[in-house]
Order: structure tokens, then C-alpha cells, then sequence
């Protein structure tokens, strides 16, 4: 909402008049930044299922059947009970929808990669926090740490060299059927 003020005094205005203009821009800055701290106030209150399944393009059934399956946590409830999701939720909502549509992964396989991912963030958070150590100690948890990103990193890419194998040897069949119908036209021309 912009402030709207008042037009510029005339010439004649007098103290008061330019204090009646100044009490009317602070009551409407006041206003402006209640405004603000409401949309801020609402956002971390979080949304709505409905309102989160609209938005990523799912129904709320879906999502609370990746509740049930523990592959999404709404980060908020209200006092009822009520699910509100964060920006975070729906940011991860997307990663999910994002390996079932476009990486073809299954609800299982979507679990055991985000599982992966998410021990990653927590390993790169270690990392982070010793990086600057030069203890031996620090080192060791350093190379150790290293180790099981490479390890996760590798199983991940493995995942979905997989993955993709299978869709290529799916396209290979089904560009060979549609050549073979092809052929099988040519014939009966």
C-alpha cells in the first residue's frame, strides 16, 4: 500500500496546517507498516494446505499423503491443528514433485534420495564449521566428512545413471516399435 499525502501547502499555510499534514503522513506510515508486519506475521504464520497445493499444483490429498509417507512435514500447525506450510515446505514440495516428474522416481526412491540429500547438507554443515581447524583432530573429521560426500555424492549420480539407462533402453524400445510399424506400412503400400 503507498502512502498517499497530502498536496503541498499553499503559500499562506500556517504551523498548524503543516502539523495537521505531518500527524496525517505518520498515521499513514504507521498504517503502511502494520500492513507490512501483517504480510510478514501471515507468511511465517505459513499457508493454508489448500493454499500450497494451488500453488505448486497438486491437491491437498497429495500432500497429506507424502505426510503419511513422511516424505513432507508441514513446519507449522495452528492451535486446531491445522497444517501451514512454510516457503521451505514448498520449496521442498517442489524438489519432490521435481524428481517424481521429471526423473521419473518413485515414491521410495524419492525417500532414499532426499534421505541422501539431506545427510549431505548436514555433512557440508560440518565441513563448513570445521573448514578453518588445522588440528589433527579437525583434519581427520575434515577427510572423514570429504569421504562420505564423495560416497553420497557417487551413489546419487549412480541413482540416476540408473534411472536414466532405463529410460534410455524404454526410448530405444520405443523408437524401434515405431520403426518396425513404419516398415510393416511401407510393405503394405
Amino acid at each position: 500500500m503507498s502512502a498517499q499525502h497530502p498536496p503541498p501547502a499553499a503559500a499562506t499555510s500556517t504551523a498548524s496546517d503543516a502539523t495537521d499534514a505531518t500527524d496525517a503522513t505518520d498515521a499513514t506510515d504507521a498504517t503502511d507498516a502494520t500492513d507490512a508486519t501483517d504480510a510478514t506475521d501471515a507468511t511465517d504464520a505459513g499457508i493454508r494446505i489448500s493454499d500450497a497445493a494451488t500453488r505448486v499444483g497438486v491437491s491437498a490429498r497429495t500432500l497429506r499423503y507424502y505426510e503419511e509417507l513422511g516424505l513432507l512435514t508441514p513446519s507449522l500447525y495452528t492451535a486446531g491443528g491445522e497444517r501451514r506450510y512454510t516457503t521451505e515446505d514448498l520449496a521442498h514440495l517442489e524438489r519432490i514433485l521435481e524428481l517424481r516428474e521429471v526423473l521419473g522416481m518413485n515414491l521410495d526412491e524419492i525417500r532414499d534420495f532426499l534421505a541422501l540429500e539431506t545427510r549431505l547438507d548436514e555433512l557440508k554443515a560440518t565441513y563448513r564449521a570445521n573448514k578453518g581447524d588445522t588440528t589433527k583432530k579437525a583434519r581427520a573429521l575434515q577427510k572423514a566428512t570429504l569421504q562420505e560426500v564423495a560416497e553420497l555424492n557417487e551413489s546419487l549420480a549412480k541413482q540416476l545413471t540408473d534411472k536414466l539407462a532405463r529410460m534410455n533402453a524404454f526410448q530405444t524400445k520405443l523408437a524401434g516399435d515405431a520403426q518396425r510399424c513404419r516398415e510393416i506400412l511401407a510393405e503394405m503400400e
